[in-house]
């Protein structure tokens, strides 16, 4: 899955679970679910060699930065606007709990001596990790992502 729908899932699950020491983990727990859901990504159905050259670091580089605008644009809202700080430190861990087994596996990209942390999860999101072709690929995507905007706009702590 993109990295954007998996920090507004991250996103999501500050608005809803109040407590950060449980947000946090659950966050990342949903990104491993979320890589059930079918998609699509930029290294679907790619070898280890085209997933660091040509235009894909450059897409990921790129996805990523849109990932961090939302997580920053929630942050900033929930300080300034819904003035809530322990909610913009709940959204910035969980948006950050989103994404963090994917940045680890990233990280393996480039990193040939793997310790057990990193190997753990590369296993796990191997093996979790259901491959769909564009366009449906996209569409579940779009479909978590409203959702998730959806929780986060409904929210009562908003």
């Amino acid at each position: 899955m993109l990295l954007t729908p998996h920090t507004l899932v991250g996103l999501a699950v500050a608005t809803v679970v109040k407590n950060p020491l449980i947000a946090f983990p659950v966050s990342i727990g949903m990104h491993y679910l979320g890589d059930m859901v079918p998609h699509w990504d930029f290294f679907s159905g790619t070898t280890e060699e085209e997933r660091v050259s040509g235009w894909r670091p450059l897409a990921v580089a790129g996805e990523l930065s849109l990932a961090v605008s939302a997580g920053t644009a929630s942050v900033l809202y929930a300080l300034w606007i819904v003035n809530d700080p322990t909610l913009a430190f709940r959204m910035l861990i969980c948006g950050i709990g989103g994404v963090l087994p994917d940045l680890l596996s990233g990280m393996t990209m480039y990193l040939k001596n793997l310790n057990g942390l990193l190997k753990i999860n590369n296993r796990v999101q191997a093996k979790l990790q259901f491959q769909s072709p564009l366009p449906w690929g996209i569409l579940t995507q779009i479909l978590v992502s409203a959702f998730s905007a959806l929780m986060i706009l409904g929210s009562t702590a908003l």
